[in-house]
């Protein structure tokens, strides 16, 4: 029987096969310090915090989501902060995380005159199906905020069209009335 000449492959034997095993080690470890660095600025680049240059996300509705995260809830996220309309008076809506939320009506001239210049609606929301779900469940003045309840209803369920870092834009039940929010800074 002849003495096998080659060196096994788990062990360096001399000094060049251990800075060639080093080089080797080092190789792979670039080449996976390389692959994290991708997968997190991936990651990062479909993070619904970070879509925009203002911390915001802009999706299409009906448009697949990015990520673990579902479209809905990546709405949910991004719709999150203070946004202003002017449909029928000033109207300031902030939306929280814990899906709490305060409308702020603000309205001028004969409105206010008639009915009240300050309404406040305190809210729960959410986002299903793209849809922005908003249930008034108080506010003040009570009597005020109890005649829009019963006129309009405690309760919608609006498309949401466009959601972008600055941009709100909501679909009555109407099928054809647009909120045009705005995000307040």
């Amino acid at each position: 029987m002849v003495p096998s000449t080659q060196k096994p492959v788990s062990e360096p034997v001399d000094s060049t096969d251990r800075h060639t095993w080093d080089a080797v080690a080092s190789y792979r470890a670039a080449v996976l310090i390389g692959l994290a660095a991708l997968l997190l600025a991936v990651g990062l680049a479909f993070s619904p915090n970070r879509n925009g240059r203002d911390g915001s996300v802009t999706l299409a509705v009906g448009g697949s989501a990015p990520g673990k995260l579902s479209q809905d809830e990546q709405l949910r996220r991004a719709a999150i902060g203070t946004w202003q309309d002017f449909h029928h008076g000033k109207r300031t809506m902030t939306l929280r995380e814990d899906g709490t939320a305060t409308m702020v009506v603000e309205l001028t001239g004969i409105k206010a005159r008639l009915f009240t210049p300050r309404l406040q609606l305190d809210i729960v929301w959410s986002v299903e199906d793209g849809r922005m779900k908003r249930r008034t469940v108080g506010g003040t003045p009570a009597d005020k905020v109890a005649f829009v309840n019963r006129r309009a209803g405690k309760q919608v369920a609006e498309p949401i069209l466009e959601l972008t870092g600055n941009r709100l834009r909501l679909l009555d039940r109407d099928g054809k009335t647009k909120y045009d929010w705005r995000r307040v800074r």
